[in-house]
């Protein structure tokens, strides 16, 4: 087991199974884990908005975002492509930067119309010539396209965020500031892991990189602690 195997390990142990990617309830008011998402297209559409709507905000103003696309009925693909722009924009007002956002979403739903809205049409494109496609889309860059792949699509590549960065530098593992695809090809050597795996330790990276290996780490609670050289002061 090497040391990036290990991290995982700890971090599976000592927060469970993260259960990702949550998929939103109008009923109960919030997000659902350990749904076993994407069961269906449906589920595949709304994380690969939410995917878009993530960006530079709190999941707690994605839910919200999402939430009112659900109750005003266009959180499906045709119906949000041909929605108003402005009501677009209204109904994901919480998840800030929203007109940026509403443009996003409109050029990724003009990327999906050439496949007729199928995501059965993308099942048989290869996942480099898929993520190079998604990549031309204005608004998605490599962690949207990643989260969209691994987490909407179920393919095997490992999603980089800002977390991984922090947490895989203090642990003397990589710079701290290297290009996104210096990152993922690390993780891709390293980690040998199944697209359950990858999906399973992004979650974890997020939730010790949330609650644990902040700005100003909380090192004396740290499940990482024996084999990190880092020390807050």
């Amino acid at each position: 087991m090497n040391k990036v195997e290990e991290i995982y390990s700890i971090m599976a142990a000592s927060y469970g199974k993260q259960g990702w990617w949550p998929v939103y309830s109008t009923a109960a008011c919030r997000s659902q884990y350990g749904t076993g998402a994407p069961k269906n297209d449906e589920d595949r559409f709304e994380i690969a908005i939410g995917a878009i709507l993530t960006q530079n905000v709190a999941w707690k103003n994605v839910e919200k975002g999402l939430d009112a696309l659900k109750k005003n009925k266009i959180l499906t693909p045709r119906k949000l492509h041909k929605a108003d722009i402005e009501l677009i924009a209204f109904c994901i007002r919480p998840t800030g930067y929203f007109n940026q956002k509403t443009l996003k979403i409109k050029n990724f739903l003009n990327w999906f119309k050439d496949f007729n809205y199928s995501f059965e049409k993308l099942k048989n494109i290869k996942t480099p010539v898929l993520r190079e496609s998604l990549l031309g889309v204005n608004g998605i860059g490599p962690e949207t396209a990643d989260s969209i792949l691994l987490y909407a699509l179920n393919r095997k590549i490992f999603v980089i965020d800002a977390y991984t960065k922090r947490i895989f530098s203090r642990l003397n593992l990589t710079p701290h500031n290297e290009t996104y695809n210096y990152y993922q090809e690390f993780f891709h050597k390293e980690f040998n892991g199944t697209v359950k795996k990858y999906n399973e330790y992004h979650a974890l990276i997020v939730a010790h990189g949330k609650d644990i290996c902040k700005n100003k780490p909380l090192c004396s609670e740290c499940c990482l602690n024996n084999i990190c050289s880092y020390n807050y002061r």
